[in-house]
């Protein structure tokens, strides 16, 4: 009786060296490298992102007044896309020849252990950036008349800022950086979901075929 293709795979998935079906096993593994391939294509694009869009908010501060702000801001987003270029490095030099599960396994503990990381570093830059924002707005050209209404109209000022919306959003900056980890993973999911979602379910069906 001759075998299926899930049996065929089978055999040649436990056994590389005596690979029964190539073709088959040639297609898991080109799926395989389909997968990660789109990752780093994305992962890519959102590095450039980053930096084209910080970059803009650099020269936006610039003419708003908000320059030192502008600047911090510049600095902690270029500081993540350097990690993320990194991160993409160490990412391509995971393994492509071995076989398929054992490859998508690899990119599999990467993004965990990814994710781990980025979620510890945006605890720091989480607060940063929205306290970065709030000042840099608050100061900015643009606020101008804002700044003015609200020192003629109430006594509670700190150094310009207004007492109980700075409490506010350092209540926010603190939150963000305790549920950096979540926020992230969120955001990842939201980013990259389809793929990992692809990524999940080859795992699942290679082990599932292993057994």
């Amino acid at each position: 009786m001759e075998k299926s293709i899930e049996s065929i795979w089978k055999d040649g998935f436990q056994n590389d060296k005596g690979m029964s079906a190539p073709k088959v096993n040639d297609i898991y593994n080109k799926k395989s490298i389909h997968i990660i391939e789109k990752f780093e294509k994305m992962f890519t694009v959102n590095i450039w992102g980053i930096v084209i869009v910080s970059s803009l908010l650099f020269i936006t501060s610039y003419f708003t007044g908000a320059l030192f702000a502008g600047s911090i801001v510049l600095t902690m987003m270029l500081y993540v896309a350097y990690t993320a270029y990194h991160e993409l490095a160490s990412l391509k030099k995971i393994d492509k020849s071995q076989n398929s599960y054992t490859f998508l396994r690899s990119f599999k503990d990467w993004i965990n252990r990814s994710v781990d990381r980025y979620g510890k570093m945006y605890r720091i830059v989480y607060p940063v950036l929205i306290l970065s924002f709030y000042i840099g707005i608050w100061f900015s050209n643009t606020f101008t008349d804002v700044r003015e209404i609200v020192a003629a109209n109430s006594d509670a000022l700190f150094f310009g800022l207004h007492i109980y919306t700075t409490i506010f959003v350092i209540i926010i900056a603190i939150i963000m950086s305790v549920f950096s980890k979540s926020i992230h993973r969120g955001d990842v999911k939201t980013i990259y979901g389809r793929i990992l979602k692809k990524l999940d379910m080859a795992l699942a069906e290679m082990e599932e075929l292993s057994h």
